[in-house]
């Protein structure tokens, strides 16, 4: 066989190989997702990667936490349903990757939006007939 057929054939093995690797990576983000329940069991949450929420599960028994509490309930759960997908997506995406994924999710981090150097959570009251729907769960200390 010629140095160019072998070239090619190789290179066509690559091609397939990389094209499976895109589809399976494809239907890892598609079909990852991560679940979370509070440490009461009132609220369960499930997310896609990157944060987009998926459903939001409230039992009858939440609503008696008063809106503050059930809300950052609410938000810890999404938090934590959102650390569970990205840790379903990386056992997925790492033998699909291989050497490369820590490289893929640094690059990925990089273009991530900076947390806040300091996000305050007031403390939870229990709020009786009072409409709190446009205050918000976190507040800012500093700068702003």
């Amino acid at each position: 066989m010629s140095d160019a057929r072998q070239w090619l054939r190789r290179a066509e093995e690559r091609n397939a190989d990389m094209a499976w690797r895109a589809a399976a990576m494809r239907e890892a983000v598609a079909g990852a997702r991560g679940t979370a329940r509070s440490a009461d069991g009132s609220v369960t949450a499930v997310v896609a990667p990157g944060g987009a929420l998926v459903s939001l599960e409230l039992a009858e028994r939440s609503v008696a936490l008063g809106a503050r509490q059930l809300q950052a309930l609410i938000v810890d759960t999404i938090h934590q349903a959102s650390a569970d997908a990205a840790a379903v997506l990386a056992a997925e995406m790492r033998p699909l990757v291989g050497d490369q994924f820590d490289e893929a999710v640094r690059a990925a981090q990089s273009l991530s939006p900076e947390e806040p150097d300091e996000l305050v959570r007031p403390a939870a009251a229990p709020v009786e007939d009072e409409d709190v729907s446009d205050q918000s769960v976190y507040t800012w200390r500093g700068e702003r």
